[in-house]
């Protein structure tokens, strides 16, 4: 039977399934969380070379046809033809334009530190993500707008504590995910006030600590996970506040529009508008559910397209791949796509492997040449439950690290990396969470009450997963 995988992004399917492709000399073998052996891959590098060589020259913005029917198929985006010079066919060996500058950054937990991160990759990132909730905190039925003393639970303020003694910009994503009550959640607790007290903290970690901040909005809105999801009218409404209130108090705080990869071509409901917006993201997974293989080279380019053409082309914006990774699974575990449950995974290839070809379809020259418009991709540096237990991480395997470097080595001998610069790491009295601003915490109801323009819809549950780490910025709770 063959497997399959389904192109997936943020723990979500979508779309239908393809077949998944099996690279010619590798074994498959099978990997449980309590597994002792250790596997032999037989014909590794000339298994790469057959992947490559046998590679069909497809429009990547046509149509995926499935060869394998998905369980639930839903409708497919239509995307235009641009002839035959295609602006997203990978042309082999071309290269990007003179002055092509890429940014790799990461979203790191326990027990990494960005400093700990750039001396185990022996470079130094030029950005770091982090994320952080809006209204910042509820505690026994209080909104907290501001983190109180000892509930810093996101750790926001901690930026001027980051240890890497770089530049490195920070990339902070903001979640509207409070629940207060059922009529009081997601977007009926981003009042006016919650938005300024956010964008008074952000100002003050440009002002204390000299970093860029970028600024992911309420992102992935387009997906039903959030609980802020499918409600483009509150969205655009909302965004158009957020918008006001940062020009104003933080004008040089750059702001992020990213939803996730699945929008619809063509589809504008959450867009705000050319006006509102500085870049454009998305997120991009591949996961296997079940199954480790190889990665084809156009997976990515075919993933964000649609977001990519559709905005930043075609508005001139400034892309960034706002979060992304290959899903390294270890069973136990079950398919959301079929319901079957695996006791193992199969792997069709090792996971240094399967990591360097998920990163060939980012990091490869002839692929930022295809897309001269992204500025930014962000690694998932996390390991952790879902279907399965999935290591997204890069750096935690010996093999998987070099493997990984290779790619990014390449990329830098040929100019086309951005790294961090070394300055003096600066200090504030101000750093600390407590009394940071006068804004403090409201009664929830009052703080609902001064956003009448925002809904109060029932979202239901949020399928995102929470957990406690020591991330980029100290102690948080970080909502994936």
């Amino acid at each position: 039977m063959v497997p399959v995988f389904v192109l997936l992004c943020a723990s979500l399917a979508f779309g239908q399934a393809p077949v998944v492709p099996v690279v010619p000399g590798a074994s498959t073998t099978t990997t449980t969380l309590d597994s002792t052996s250790t596997t032999t891959f037989v014909g590794a590098a000339s298994s790469s070379t057959t992947a490559s060589t046998s590679t069909t020259t497809v429009n990547p913005l046509a149509p995926v046809v499935p060869l394998v029917p998905a369980v639930a198929p839903v409708p497919t985006a239509v995307f235009p033809t641009l002839g035959p010079n295609n602006y997203f066919q990978i042309v082999p060996g071309s290269v990007p334009q003179p002055g092509y500058k890429l940014e790799i950054g990461a979203w790191l937990l326990k027990p990494d530190t960005t400093g700990s991160f750039n001396r185990r990759l022996g470079r130094n990132l030029a950005t770091y993500q982090a994320g952080v909730s809006i209204p910042y905190n509820i505690t026994d039925g209080v909104v907290e707008l501001d983190p109180l003393p000892g509930h810093d639970i996101t750790y926001i303020w901690n930026v001027t504590a980051w240890d890497d003694g770089t530049d490195a910009s920070v990339f902070m994503t903001v979640y509207a995910d409070q629940i207060l009550t059922q009529a009081q959640q997601g977007f009926a607790l981003v009042t006016d006030a919650a938005i300024t007290a956010l964008a008074n903290r952000l100002a003050k970690v440009t002002e204390e600590t000299g970093r860029e901040v970028r600024m992911r909005w309420l992102p992935e809105m387009n997906g039903d996970w959030m609980i802020y999801g499918k409600q483009p009218a509150d969205y655009i409404a909302t965004w158009k506040r957020m918008f006001t209130i940062f020009r104003r108090l933080a004008p040089k705080v750059i702001l992020v529009w990213s939803p996730n990869y699945d929008l619809p071509f063509g589809d504008e409901t959450y867009w705000p508008g050319a006006e509102y917006v500085d870049w454009v993201g998305t997120s991009v997974y591949w996961k296997g559910y079940g199954v480790n293989a190889y990665v084809t080279k156009d997976y990515t380019a075919n993933s964000i397209s649609s977001v990519y053409y559709n905005f930043a082309l075609k508005y001139n914006k400034p892309f960034v791949i706002s979060e992304c990774g290959g899903a390294w699974e270890i069973g136990p575990g079950t398919s959301p796509i079929t319901g079957a449950s695996f006791t193992t995974v199969t792997n069709q290839v090792d996971q240094a492997t399967f990591q360097q070809s998920f990163w060939a379809g980012i990091l490869s020259p002839d692929v930022l040449a295809t897309f001269p418009l992204l500025r930014a991709v962000y690694i998932f540096e996390v390991a952790k439950q879902e279907e399965f237990y999935t290591d997204f991480r890069i750096s935690a395997e010996p093999s998987v690290l070099a493997a990984w470097s290779t790619l990014v080595a390449q990329a830098d001998a040929a100019g086309y990396i951005k790294w961090a610069n070394k300055v003096a790491i600066k200090t504030s009295a101000t750093a600390s969470v407590a009394g940071a601003t006068s804004t403090g915490a409201v009664a929830g109801a009052a703080g609902a009450a001064s956003n009448p323009s925002t809904s109060a819809k029932a979202s239901g549950a949020v399928g995102r997963t929470y957990f406690v780490g020591f991330g980029l910025l100290g102690l948080g709770l970080v909502v994936l």
